[in-house]
């Protein structure tokens, strides 16, 4: 595992700021959670972390590592995409090993990590089988989180990996992420737009609002101290209310 540090980053496609000046801590083997609405910035400082966009301005770290220039492959994160990026007509374990493959993995070492992942995410009597509901989004966490480049990743993101479930799968599969990390104690930086999924799941909890941080801060700091109206507003469920009221002094 790794700590992760993002030192005045911006992201800027032209004249549009996507995301200013952001200044974050990740400590070695935390659970933070990105969350805010569509549009604010999430996937693409997620993006910028794991390599997959440019870096505008600012210094990215991991450990103690200026990450700017790092190819994707180098850098030791493993990803978990919204979209499964799965083989359908493929295994569980061909599905976990394909990547392996392409590095160039030697067999014997292939079938040993497959059987490693598979026994800690508790698949090991599933191997032969198709992807499909949790097994899908299981096969897809066995395949891109574990392993990146080939090697064991050093940080993990997942990018809304629970978005295209039902409800009630969701709130399993939220469980089972909390006992891998727990299991794993990696370093995990994770996007979504529920909030209650954020409160769930997080450590520490980064709300992001057009391009910005509003608030950094432990789940129940957040419900109880918001920064400002915007996290007041989008943490808790259900919302704070806010009633208009005027002010008349009356003089006696």
């Amino acid at each position: 595992m790794a700590s992760v540090e993002l030192r005045n980053v911006t992201k800027a496609w032209g004249d549009v700021v996507v995301s200013k000046d952001i200044n974050l801590d990740i400590q070695e083997g935390e659970f933070v959670v990105f969350v805010g609405p569509s549009g604010c910035g999430k996937s693409t400082l997620l993006r910028m972390i794991a390599g997959l966009e440019t870096i505008t301005s600012g210094d990215l770290m991991i450990g103690d590592t200026r990450m700017n220039d790092i190819p994707p492959a180098e850098r030791g994160v493993g990803m978990v995409f919204q979209s499964y990026a799965l083989y359908p007509h493929l295994s569980v374990a061909e599905n976990m090993s394909f990547g392996l493959k392409l590095a160039g993995a030697k067999k014997e070492t292939i079938n040993q990590r497959v059987t490693q992942v598979a026994e800690v995410l508790q698949l090991a009597h599933l191997l032969e089988r198709k992807p499909e509901g949790a097994l899908r989004w299981s096969a897809s966490a066995c395949g891109d989180w574990p392993y990146a480049g080939g090697r064991a990743a050093r940080v993990s993101w997942l990018d809304e990996p629970l978005s295209n479930l039902d409800a009630a799968l969701r709130v399993q599969m939220r469980i089972e992420i909390s006992r891998l990390h727990k299991r794993l104690g990696r370093t995990m930086i994770y996007v979504t737009h529920d909030q209650v999924e954020a409160m769930t799941l997080a450590d520490k909890i980064v709300v992001l609002d057009a391009g910005r941080v509003a608030q950094v801060g432990k789940p129940l700091e957040l419900y109880h101290y918001p920064a400002d109206r915007f996290v007041a507003g989008f943490i808790g469920s259900p919302k704070m209310n806010f009633l208009p009221v005027q002010s008349h002094r009356y003089r006696h």
